[in-house]
């Protein structure tokens, strides 16, 4: 009689601790995946974050004459990229009257008071980007002023500003 309870308690061990070693495999899967930032809506919670970088004291700024294009209005939004991770989004677009100079050199003055930082080298006519970062409590933000190149009185820019969900620099 007790070597039948021992083989039924075997037989049993022997069914269930492979079922719990399967279990912890799959559940340790599915863990690593989302720690990693795989899988999963990495901007779902964002929308108080996403809400601020709308609103971003930078966005606000624009030079003397400029006026907002409306289409830009509502233009933030959480964008998902596997190979980068998933950032924030904002831009607005605004027409211009004067010079790309005029442009740069207004954001720099602008900027440098709310704790900005100018990312890589000087702008020259041909160049279409300057970078602007800072650290807040949205974590790292980046404002990027894009326009045509040559430098062109009259033309467009787009200020966009971004901040990654990890809360990690994003480079410019």
């Amino acid at each position: 009689m007790l070597d039948a309870r021992r083989m039924r308690i075997a037989t049993r061990l022997a069914i269930a601790v492979p079922v719990l070693g399967l279990t912890v495999v799959v559940w340790l899967v599915v863990s690593s995946g989302r720690l990693l930032g795989e899988g999963g809506d990495q901007c779902s919670g964002q929308d108080a974050r996403l809400t601020a970088l709308d609103k971003l004291d930078a966005l606000a700024l624009k030079p003397s004459g400029s006026q907002e294009v409306e289409e830009s209005a509502n233009a933030a939004e959480c964008v998902g990229d596997d190979s980068v991770g998933s950032w924030l989004s904002s831009s607005r677009v605004y027409s211009y009257g004067g010079s790309q100079r005029d442009l740069i050199g207004f954001y720099e003055g602008e900027l440098a008071g709310l704790g900005w930082r100018r990312e890589g080298r000087d702008a020259g006519p041909g160049d279409v980007r300057t970078c602007f970062t800072r650290k807040s409590e949205l974590g790292w933000e980046t404002l990027t002023i894009t326009f045509r190149p040559g430098g062109e009185a009259g033309a467009t820019f787009r200020a966009t500003a971004e901040a990654a969900v990890d809360r990690s620099k994003i480079g410019c």
